[in-house]
């Protein structure tokens, strides 16, 4: 069947850029004659008026921005003058003397504001910096930004810990001084704040935990870069909304019929899991795929007939409640006429289910690998290294890590570069398991942030496994239906907590809830 689903068009604040990037596109703008000032200028006055939408009315309120030396503290000392314009009581801190354009900044805020400036030069002073946040309303965080490299020191530490224990509201201005833009980890002191502005894009750290719950609200802020920029800094992420992904989903001809839209086969289920490979097979059929076909083990074949009767299931050879090793050939013969293989949910583990992983690899077959077939390939990693057909892997960070050989928790905070890492190794698909999500190809990576903790529930990732080849059988490319199957699982998920509690909210209320949410993707 041929593949449909094209790349999704970004807007150039949901890319995602890296320090580097973000340099460069200063140094872009800077070229085509857009001067550095006047590009600070631009986001303080946007900064300022995201921080008046934001509480309303500032107008009587002692604003207090706390600079570093560089261009995070000049776009604070900017965002405070604007908001002293418009009604606010500003003040300013300067630990040091500010550089270049943020030089002209602080002259700036000393004409408006002369009485309001006071300038911290050692930690010794740090009794002076409490006093002002004492009688402070509003914080604004222009200590660091992108370019902090290792852990913040001296003055400038002592000032992070005195914002982070003053209990006053805080705004970052680009991101809360003490993280590292360019992932999750936060490696020394770092200030908690409530609304984070990131200036022209986002940041990895802005959506990478644990770094992400640090930023609070995150709220990207407009700054004049000629739009040309745009296209010569190449982001490490984008991330995907509703009319991305709707430019993703493969078409639903007026004239279609259930060959037209792709035959899928879930390979999976054995004793006691039976519902694991129910619950692939129904988010495939939700997704749109036109027939769907079970092979599970013969003691759980009459169980999964039962909970997805509008499947084809196939009862398979079995040893010990699981797969013998001679249902590799039944597997791979079923896989033949499929557009689509997902093999994994509930499919147990042993020398039966390694076997059938083993086969459908190297038979070179369409593959979503999932659960238990990711458990096997952790001990037989020389399969994605050779030759296979086009697959995609949908591992949560236990899974990767187990695949990787890494610990989860050093997984999560660098997600984006180990998904992407992992797709040109692997010459795959990565969904690496949010939140967020990223998904990853040899030629980029896609975040999405739909979705909450209702996912946390065992079988929510069978349904995403069944969705991405519902999507894919039915014409879409790998990359594009598992883009769009993580972003409308994850819409699904939000949907269904308006009102109700994630705890609350199973697999089976999430398939209910997929149509609504395609309807709404689609428009």
């Amino acid at each position: 069947m041929a593949r449909r689903g094209g790349e999704p068009r970004i807007h150039p604040v949901l890319k995602v850029l890296s320090t580097e990037a973000a340099r460069a596109l200063d140094a872009r703008a800077a070229e085509g004659g857009v001067s550095p000032l006047l590009l600070m200028e631009s986001a303080g006055r946007g900064a300022a008026m995201t921080v008046r939408a934001w509480d309303k009315s500032v107008v009587g309120k002692r604003i207090l921005a706390v600079c570093g030396t560089g261009g995070n503290g000049g776009d604070a000392l900017a965002a405070a003058r604007w908001l002293g314009q418009w009604g606010a009581d500003p003040r300013a801190i300067l630990l040091g003397e500010p550089r270049g354009p943020a030089a002209e900044q602080a002259a700036a805020f000393r004409a408006s504001f002369p009485e309001s400036v006071l300038t911290v030069q050692d930690g010794k002073d740090i009794a002076a910096l409490e006093a002002w946040l004492a009688e402070a309303d509003l914080v604004l965080d222009g200590i660091l930004g992108v370019g902090l490299s290792g852990k913040a020191r001296g003055l400038v530490a002592a000032a992070i810990e005195a914002l982070h224990a003053s209990g006053v509201p805080v705004v970052a201005l680009d991101l809360p001084s003490g993280l590292s833009a360019d992932t999750g980890w936060v490696s020394g002191p770092a200030v908690r704040v409530d609304l984070t502005l990131a200036m022209g894009a986002l940041k990895p750290c802005h959506l990478l935990p644990p770094a992400a719950e640090l930023c609070g609200e995150v709220r990207v802020v407009d700054v004049a870069y000629p739009p040309g920029v745009w296209d010569e800094v190449d982001p490490v992420a984008l991330v995907l909304e509703d009319d991305d992904v709707r430019a993703l989903l493969p078409p639903r001809p007026r004239f279609g019929h259930k060959g037209t839209f792709g035959e899928v086969l879930v390979v999976g289920g054995s004793v006691g899991m039976a519902g694991a490979a129910a619950l692939a097979a129904q988010g495939a059929l939700r997704a749109g795929a036109g027939l769907v076909h079970v092979l599970t083990p013969e003691p759980v074949f009459p169980i999964v007939a039962g909970l997805v009767p509008e499947a084809l299931v196939h009862p398979g050879p079995t040893a010990a409640g699981t797969f013998s090793p001679e249902a590799a050939a039944e597997a791979v013969r079923l896989a033949e006429g499929m557009d689509v293989v997902v093999v994994g949910p509930g499919l147990g583990r042993g020398a039966g289910p390694a076997e059938v992983v083993r086969a459908l690899v190297l038979g070179r077959i369409p593959l979503v690998l999932d659960a238990d077939a990711l458990y096997a390939l952790a001990h037989e990693p020389e399969l994605l290294g050779g030759a296979h057909g086009e697959l995609v892997l949908t591992p949560h960070p236990g899974e990767f890590g187990r695949l990787v050989g890494a610990d989860p928790e050093e997984i999560v905070p660098d997600k984006i570069r180990w998904a992407r890492d992992r797709a040109r190794a692997w010459r795959a698909t990565v969904v690496l398991k949010g939140p967020p999500t990223a998904i990853a190809s040899p030629d980029g990576v896609y975040l999405t942030t739909t979705g909450n903790t209702a996912l946390a529930h065992g079988g929510s990732g069978d349904v995403l496994a069944g969705m991405v080849a519902g999507l894919w059988a039915s014409g879409a490319r790998a990359t594009a239906a598992a883009s769009a199957a993580a972003f409308v699982h994850g819409r699904a998920a939000d949907a269904l907590t308006v009102g109700s509690s994630p705890r609350a909210v199973l697999p089976t209320d999430l398939l209910a809830a997929l149509g609504p949410a395609f309807s709404a993707v689609e428009g």
